[in-house]
């Protein structure tokens, strides 16, 4: 055989082991759609991605610790126009985080690496469909009543 043979053998070997079938290629689509904006932590090496009908997930990888990670990730929220909803310890130590940014919801996962120093933690963002809710608008502070209720009151004394 030739070289070139050999070698046209060798890389269309190669394209077709690196090739990924159309689910997964889509799967990673959506998931770069729904967690389109966000940031990955620096130094951060993609585990994983999964995609549902509505909803995907990345898994992400880092040598950094957890309340690093966690830090950073709040900062960063805020500064890009999210709203912590949500924000503690879980049961095993870890880190759990969800923001809202309008009614795009987002959760944060985020567990030290139990062979070693690190971190891996999961970005999960999820597509709400045209008819679903949008999300509650905040009461107002305590002792501060709202402009329609003030009205109704006045309309009433009348």
């Amino acid at each position: 055989m030739s070289r070139v043979a050999v070698l046209l053998c060798v890389v269309g070997l190669c394209a077709a082991a690196c090739e990924r079938p159309a689910e997964r290629t889509n799967e990673r689509a959506f998931a770069a759609k729904v967690l389109t904006g966000l940031l990955a932590y620096p130094r951060s090496s993609v585990v994983g991605v999964s995609a549902g009908q509505d909803a995907a997930q990345v898994t992400l990888s880092t040598p950094a610790a957890p309340q690093d990670v966690a830090t950073w990730y709040r900062q960063m929220l805020r500064l890009n126009g999210w709203d912590l909803v949500n924000d503690g310890v879980t049961g095993d130590g870890g880190v759990s985080i969800f923001a809202q940014k309008g009614a795009r919801p987002l959760w944060i996962t985020l567990k030290g690496n139990a062979a070693g120093p690190g971190t891996t933690y999961t970005l999960i963002g999820a597509q709400l469909s045209r008819d679903s809710a949008p999300p509650p608008a905040p009461a107002p502070p305590a002792g501060q009543r709202s402009g329609s209720s003030m009205s109704s009151n006045r309309i009433q004394r009348r």
